[in-house]
């Protein structure tokens, strides 16, 4: 009775249209002062009509009523909506079309969820073996009498560095970017970055030189020293002992350049991949193959561009388009 109840009042307009007409009819027939039966059975027929009209929509609307319950309990399960009854109208169908993209939607948004916390156990797993190096290390350190400070103070750098980054993605993959973009001379921002990693620097005896760093950037400073730190602790890392570490400005960008090893060819293509760590990773076993990958993804943020160049057993060069002419400053 439910149903029956709910099907007239979604017919309701065309109940009333009738009801309109023979209440017409009858008001004309009686004005003009003509036989009731003529009015009478017309009345008759098309309330018959309508009626059989009626009760014939109403099973299949019945049937696509009992499709549509069995489809809303199945998508607290799946959203799969392939089995939507067809419509019937260009309404429905627009309806319908509506319903499948934001299921496409819903499954997108599922897969790149999956992806995310796949890829964030794999790094917390790499994370948590990468740090343990150091603390070892300083612990070995610590049993010395006496302790090489020295010595300490490079591997409680490294561990600052891992917990930076391990903070900085988890930011990064919450979408809690919180950027702060203002105007900032360009030579304090790198000497931050600099001073961070300079006791790297000095261990491997590698020689630092900074060209022209005048001017100002539109930037976050937080998070361009964290891209400038990883990108010279990557440097200090792949250049042997005695070598050099250049940044400066050339041509607009600035260009942080180093004499070290150096990056293969069939991997400059892929560096910026997460969890990619190629030959150069694999030969530094603790390597997660993120750091890049993250620099990357904040330069973006930033509304920068990244390039790396590198000869194998030359040097790397990355070069870094800190302009956003496009943005104003808060």
């Amino acid at each position: 009775m439910k149903e029956l109840c709910d099907f007239f009042r979604e017919k309701r307009q065309l109940l009333f249209f009738l009801l309109f007409f023979e209440g017409s009819l009858c008001l004309i027939y009686g004005l003009y002062g003509l036989p009731w039966g003529p009015a009478g059975y017309t009345c008759l027929v098309t309330a018959v009509v309508t009626l059989g009209f009626l009760m014939a929509g109403f099973f299949r609307w019945k049937r696509k009523r009992r499709q549509l319950l069995i489809l809303k309990r199945q998508a607290e399960q799946s959203l799969e909506t392939a089995d939507l009854p067809k419509a019937e109208t260009p309404l429905e169908k627009i309806y319908q079309e509506i319903i499948r993209d934001q299921e496409k939607r819903c499954q997108r948004e599922q897969k790149e969820s999956r992806e995310k916390l796949v890829r964030s156990r794999e790094y917390y797993t790499r994370w948590s073996h990468q740090i343990k190096t150091p603390i070892a290390a300083m612990e070995l350190l610590l049993q010395e009498e006496p302790a090489d400070v020295r010595a300490l103070k490079r591997e409680l750098l490294k561990t600052s560095q891992y917990v930076e980054m391990a903070l900085s993605y988890q930011r990064m993959e919450g979408d809690g970017n919180d950027l702060v973009i203002q105007r900032y001379e360009l030579r304090p921002v790198v000497m931050q970055a600099v001073k961070k990693v300079s006791p790297l620097l000095i261990h491997k005896h590698i020689s630092f030189s900074a060209g022209d760093l005048s001017g100002e950037v539109l930037t976050d400073e937080k998070w361009l020293v964290f891209v400038l730190e990883q990108l010279l602790t990557n440097a200090s890392k792949y250049t042997k002992e005695g070598g050099s570490v250049r940044i400066g400005k050339e041509n607009g960008l600035l260009v942080l350049r180093d004499t070290g090893i150096g990056i293969r060819p069939e991997d400059l293509p892929r560096i910026f991949e997460w969890g990619y760590t190629g030959y150069n990773g694999r030969l530094d076993k603790r390597s997660t193959g993120v750091g890049l990958a993250l620099v990357k993804q904040v330069m973006e943020m930033l509304g920068n561009k990244i390039e790396i160049r590198s000869v194998l057993g030359e040097g790397t060069e990355v070069f870094l388009d800190l302009r956003r002419t496009e943005l104003e400053a808060e």
